[in-house]
């Protein structure tokens, strides 16, 4: 699915751009987007003619096009990210500008921005496409709707107010689990995007043990459980492990071995893992049928 930049991702006023605070989030809001958006691969930003004009050269240049200290790397930025991912597409038909319910207010960067992405927002409705709608730093996040006279077609995209928010989009279960053992990396890669939505990062250094790796290979069901808990786990304690009403952390006496729980009964998977050398070790995955495996 593709995504409409609001245009106060890349335009910005100046009574904003001089305001210290102002400024730091909307750089900051706008880098983050493109790296999220950049380093999962979770989209395309659509980008028109007119407005890559109104960008560069329009007699109304955003202020960091005029401030000499913040020119050059701004432009490298956007030649480096933003290029990268966005996708220009034509507005064929002469297509005008369509109706946004809530209004969005562009009047301190331009009327002509605005309307530049009303036109953008209607080549998408000729499209008949969904999308995500990626708000600029200064939005409220709210619904919004997108419509016009000539088409049937309407929008209700994906709101995203926050860059945080892409990880939500990222099917983790599908484009980062591991079809082989030659893959386990990816795996990994899905541990750590579930770390940021977790706000928290792991207390373990961590390993996977061989066994552990084939099963996660030739699992097929509770994948996004396995990525949460597993990485929820490495963010704690033992004895928050041990208290965490979820997962239900036990040592096992008679293996030597800890477990907790990735399901619930009555499916009630497992990961059994032990402390090696002050390292976190992943033993073995116990799907649905195997609850008193390893025991």
């Amino acid at each position: 699915m593709r995504t409409v930049f609001d245009p106060g991702n890349l335009f910005v006023s100046e009574s904003d751009w001089h305001d210290a605070e102002k400024r730091d989030n909307f750089l900051q809001h706008l880098l983050e987007n493109l790296d999220y958006i950049n380093d999962y691969q979770i989209t395309k930003i659509y980008w028109t003619d007119e407005l890559e004009k109104l960008l560069w050269d329009s007699p109304q240049l955003p202020p960091w096009r005029l401030n000499r200290d913040w020119n050059l790397p701004i432009v490298q930025v956007i030649y480096r990210a933003f290029n990268n991912t966005k996708e220009c597409i034509q507005n064929s038909k002469n297509l005008t500008s369509c109706l946004a319910q809530p209004s969005l207010d562009c009047s301190e960067i331009g009327d002509l921005t605005l309307l530049a992405f009303l036109e953008l927002m209607h080549i998408v409705i000729d499209r008949s496409e969904n999308i995500y709608l990626c708000l600029g730093a200064s939005r409220i996040k709210e619904d919004y709707f997108f419509s016009c006279d000539c088409h049937s077609f309407q929008i209700t995209p994906l709101v995203i107010a926050k860059p945080a928010e892409w990880l939500n989009h990222i099917n983790l279960a599908l484009d980062y689990w591991p079809n082989s053992l030659d893959e386990i990396e990816k795996f990994q890669t899905a541990l750590n995007i579930m770390f940021k939505k977790l706000n928290s990062k792991p207390i373990y250094e961590y390993e996977f043990s061989n066994a552990f790796l084939k099963d996660i290979v030739k699992t097929k069901v509770h994948r996004e459980q396995i990525i949460e808990y597993a990485a929820k786990r490495l963010t704690l304690n033992q004895q928050e492990a041990a208290k965490d009403s979820y997962l239900k952390d036990e040592y096992l006496a008679q293996t030597k071995e800890h477990r907790f729980r990735i399901t619930q009964r009555p499916s009630s998977t497992r990961i059994h893992y032990k402390y090696v050398k002050r390292k976190f070790r992943f033993l073995r995955y116990y799907g649905e049928g195997e609850h008193d495996d390893g025991l």
